[in-house]
């Protein structure tokens, strides 16, 4: 009985982070539907998305701030490159490297970006 008390605390913060967490995919997948964004990927808490004028990439923390999203248009982008599961965005506004879990959802933001690059 002592035990379940000591350990309470640290039961109710997980639960909290958990739920803080859920919260905040929720209010990114919402973001991302009103901003018509398409493709978007999730990888080491950061969502990139290809938006209908924008790559839109944003920072999945303890507390969102959608002030703070990077939005690279597509009209800066001077190059774009590979780096087996990598997209190296060089743009007028400077570099930003985009991580990828899987080599297959890399090739298919890559396209994506491609089209809309045409």
């Amino acid at each position: 009985m002592i035990l379940l008390l000591l350990f309470s605390p640290f039961l109710v913060a997980i639960a909290w982070v958990l739920y803080m967490d859920s919260s905040n995919i929720n209010m990114i997948e919402e973001f991302y539907k009103n901003h018509s964004c398409n493709t978007v990927y999730e990888y080491k808490s950061r969502y990139k998305g290809l938006c209908k004028d924008n790559i839109t990439i944003i920072n999945n923390q303890f507390n969102i701030d959608f002030t703070k999203n990077v939005y690279i248009k597509y009209d800066d982008i001077k190059k774009i490159k590979r780096d087996k599961k990598d997209i190296l965005i060089d743009s007028s506004k400077g570099n930003e490297k985009l991580y990828f879990k899987e080599k297959v959802d890399s090739d298919t933001f890559y396209e994506g970006l491609n089209k809309r690059l045409k």
